[in-house]
């Protein structure tokens, strides 16, 4: 089926729901609708090459982690990235100065940290237009984004930045819904778990995954008040679950009581969102951003220490919360795991100084670890 076909039928399917009601009686035929419409938009997405590699923009990650800087075109991101690190992006007072993603190199805290200036996006760039591919691939592969934002209009940048980027099967701040979903050779749609069934009964499941062409299926769901909506997410295989921040730019262009109603109307309508506010410009909070950044990326510091020598408390180990006492011997050397037998530590994550813990002990920020191994 050809391209401007799959688009007419997703657009006629999409005005079926629009005009149906959904109730009782009804509920089993729009999760079907909804299906439909799902997989008609996977056909689409794979035949145009949406999000496939390959697509994006030939940029080779470096250092512990990669952040991209993502906004319209002109919100000042090619003159934050200049002030953040070590590389200019060519900067000019118009739209779409920058053609192409430009990498600088962040050194913060022990830490190499990778920005990207990205191309500015527009409306319909998960449609392509204006570099819109190429840019949301890259977008794909960053460890944290920062949606970049002009503090004079930040509503509609943030509205359009969030319809480009789900349109485009990136998700921000979420996790995905806990449902398998497995095709199988035979035995029709077989749901043997479902936390949701009061309000996602097995039927609608079933529906759901016909209009998506699963004829035999398994489907596990684990949460509960799952929706429809969740059935079809978790059927795509293309979708990735990213976590981003809210970065407002030109505050310096307002007073702090104007600031502080825009800063409660984003919060408001974007609670999910850690929101910071800086002029790139006017160098406002430029420090206090890098900051920002590096503790948004969940990294953390721990001291090592040699058996009878003190720790070294000028180079400590970069790690990230949720590490183990593994993790920390994966960073020291590959080999350190075949020879550990334990590890002492003393900190915040330590129930009495020099506690004696395994590899499954986390670590927490500032704790002091020995290692002992054979």
């Amino acid at each position: 089926m050809a391209n401007e076909v799959l688009q007419a039928k997703i657009e006629e399917l999409e005005l079926e729901l629009k005009n149906t009601k959904v109730n009782k009686r009804t509920e089993a035929a729009v999760g079907q609708l909804k299906g439909k419409i799902a997989k008609l938009k996977e056909e689409l997405e794979a035949k145009s090459g949406g999000g496939s590699r390959g697509e994006g923009f030939a940029v080779k990650k470096e250092g512990d982690a990669t952040v991209g800087l993502l906004g319209k075109p002109s919100v000042g991101k090619s003159t934050l990235l200049g002030k953040v690190t070590n590389k200019e992006s060519k900067i000019g007072a118009y739209e779409f100065t920058t053609l192409d993603c430009v990498p600088g190199l962040l050194h913060f805290k022990h830490t190499n940290l990778q920005i990207l200036d990205l191309p500015g996006i527009i409306d319909k760039a998960a449609d392509n237009r204006g570099f819109g591919k190429k840019v949301l691939s890259v977008v794909r592969a960053c460890d944290l984004v920062v949606l970049v934002i002009d503090a004079r209009r930040p509503i509609e940048d943030i509205e359009m930045l969030l319809r480009e980027t789900e349109n485009s099967q990136i998700k921000f701040n979420q996790d995905p819904p806990n449902i398998q979903v497995r095709r199988m050779s035979h035995g029709a749609v077989n749901i043997p778990l479902n936390n949701s069934s009061d309000n996602l009964p097995n039927e609608m499941v079933a529906e759901v995954l016909k209009g998506m062409g699963y004829v035999n299926a398994e489907v596990i769901i684990h949460e509960k008040d799952a929706t429809v909506d969740d059935v079809i997410e978790a059927c795509y295989s293309n979708i990735v679950y990213k976590k981003a921040v809210l970065c407002i730019n030109k505050i310096d262009l307002f007073s702090v009581e104007e600031l502080k109603k825009i800063r409660d109307e984003i919060q408001e309508k974007y609670p999910q969102f850690e929101l910071f506010g800086i002029s790139a410009e006017a160098e406002v909070n430029i420090e206090k951003f890098k900051d920002f950044i590096w503790d948004q990326l969940g990294f953390m510091w721990v001291y090592l220490k040699e058996q009878r020598k003190d720790p070294d408390l000028e180079k400590p180990l970069v790690v990230h919360q949720g590490d183990t006492i593994k993790d920390v011997c994966e960073k020291i050397h590959k080999d350190l795991l075949k020879k550990f037998r334990y590890a002492k530590i003393k900190g915040r994550s330590a129930k009495f100084d020099w506690q004696r813990v395994g590899l499954e002990h986390k670590v927490e920020d500032r704790d002091i670890v020995e290692i002992y191994a054979r």
